[in-house]
């Protein structure tokens, strides 16, 4: 086998595992912006639509807007990542920087939301994080 298939079929199997990680729904979470410390978006993504359970757009900011928040419309594919829910962020300001790869997201559309939560930042304010039901035919690789 030429070392071309070799990379090619380790990049497959790479994809595989993530879908499939990703598709048990066991801590996928997108984000969908950053509350500021006085708890107004800064900024509110505008790819990411909040739903309320009545499948309307939720207009208002804050905390106890978003405890509505059901559902959310993606108008393109978010990065999915690990759900930290309220824990502090890890630092990477040692980590070097790595070459681009793919990664998984969550292709646009309409996805179930499972809770809310608010991991604060270091220089103030917290993201606003969404614990999201990740179907496996909704997951794509993206390089970033």
């Amino acid at each position: 086998m030429s070392s071309v298939s070799l990379r090619a079929l380790a990049a497959a199997t790479l994809a595989f595992a993530c879908v499939s990680v990703h598709a048990q729904g066991d801590g996928s979470c997108i984000l969908a912006g950053r509350l500021a410390e006085d708890g107004h978006w800064a900024p509110r993504f505008e790819g990411v639509e909040l739903l309320g359970a009545d499948g309307k757009a939720l207009r208002g900011g804050g905390k106890e807007a978003l405890a509505g928040v059901r559902q959310a419309r993606l108008s393109a594919p978010a990065l999915l990542s690990r759900c930290d829910g309220n824990q502090p962020l890890a630092r990477a300001d040692e980590d070097l920087p790595r070459a681009k790869t793919p990664v998984p997201a969550l292709s646009a559309g309409v996805v179930d939301v499972e809770a809310v939560a608010y991991p604060r930042l270091r220089t103030g304010g917290e993201l606003v994080e969404l614990r999201v039901r990740v179907p496996a035919e909704r997951v794509v690789m993206l390089t970033r």
